[in-house]
């Protein structure tokens, strides 16, 4: 072999091996960010200050309370005490903590209901590991037993209020646990399925398989756990499911999916300018009459919600 002929042989090699990593970079780029972007749904956050300084949030009579959870864990918790015999549990989303859910609580504890918002294994003062599986359910179970061995609280008047990922648990639990009498569900996807299918599918498998394995230490692809999948099962205690039209976390079609899946009595309220979690800020007053009204009307009055327009 001449050299010529040597030389456009390594050559061809060269380009090939280029081409190659052409390709391939890219391609383990999107895997890689596919696959920290799900991943992230399990990351430790940085506790909130006002965790450890309850009167800084000028809400009054609030406590920092804690309780055990069947499987061990030490959950954090603010409460509120009721003045109306009714109270809520409030649940937080992904790489959070109760404090997020401060203008929730604000509201209802400022209606007289008893507000119990608790920080989720993992996160805030709560022990244990990010899993959103078991361990969740069992917090869950926790907070509502809490509360149900309070002398302020009926328990025949327990609702909650869960918020995206605190939705997904929140669903999954009234679904089995009857002591939940009404449940309001804030930007809550109807399925990991399709907020994989939503969030990860625009390069194919190369992005949705990443995703999908750093999900898969958990349960939420587990389709008979999803909350289209039990929301049904809730019924006939009222269901109350709050969206934003501008959210591009939980777009309004998952929302809308979920609400369809549901079982009456049920009102579903697209909050017009909202995006995921702003829903208190693009409709203030609305908000306040729409999520106190509920509650009113499923735990005080013991009758079904006042029908809404849907949006």
């Amino acid at each position: 072999m001449s050299f010529f002929e040597r030389f456009e042989a390594k050559l061809g090699r060269l380009m090939l091996a280029a081409l190659l990593a052409a390709i391939l970079l890219p391609a383990g780029v999107v895997a890689e960010r596919s696959y920290r972007a799900a991943h992230d749904m399990f990351a430790p956050a940085v506790a909130s200050p006002l965790l450890r300084h309850p009167r800084a949030t000028g809400v009054q009579g609030l406590t920092d309370v804690s309780f055990s959870s069947a499987d061990g864990h030490t959950i954090g918790a603010w409460y509120v005490r009721s003045r109306n015999r009714a109270a809520v549990i409030v649940t937080h989303g992904t790489n959070d903590d109760r404090s997020s859910m401060l203008a929730e609580l604000r509201l209802l504890a400022g209606a007289g209901f008893g507000v119990l918002a608790f920080d989720w294994p993992g996160l805030g003062a709560s022990s244990g590991a990010i899993r959103w599986d078991s361990g969740a359910q069992s917090a869950l179970a926790a907070a509502a037993g809490w509360l149900d061995a309070r002398s302020d609280v009926d328990a025949d008047k327990i609702g909650a209020l869960g918020f995206s990922m605190g939705g997904v648990m929140l669903v999954r639990f009234a679904s089995a646990d009857q002591r939940v009498r009404a449940v309001v569900l804030e930007g809550t996807p109807s399925s990991f399925e399709d907020y994989v299918a939503y969030h990860y599918t625009r390069w194919g498998p190369l992005s949705e398989w990443p995703a999908r394995l750093a999900l898969s230490n958990s349960d939420l692809l587990d389709e008979a756990l999803a909350p289209d999948r039990v929301i049904g099962k809730v019924a006939p205690r009222p269901v109350f499911l709050i969206g934003g039209d501008r959210d591009t976390e939980v777009p309004a079609v998952l929302v809308r999916k979920l609400y369809s899946a549901a079982g009456e009595p049920k009102s579903l309220w697209i909050v017009p300018g909202a995006q995921h979690g702003r829903y208190l800020q693009a409709a203030r007053s609305e908000y306040a009459s729409r999520v106190t009204d509920f509650f009113d009307a499923a735990l005080l009055r013991s009758g079904v919600p006042p029908s809404r327009p849907l949006r």
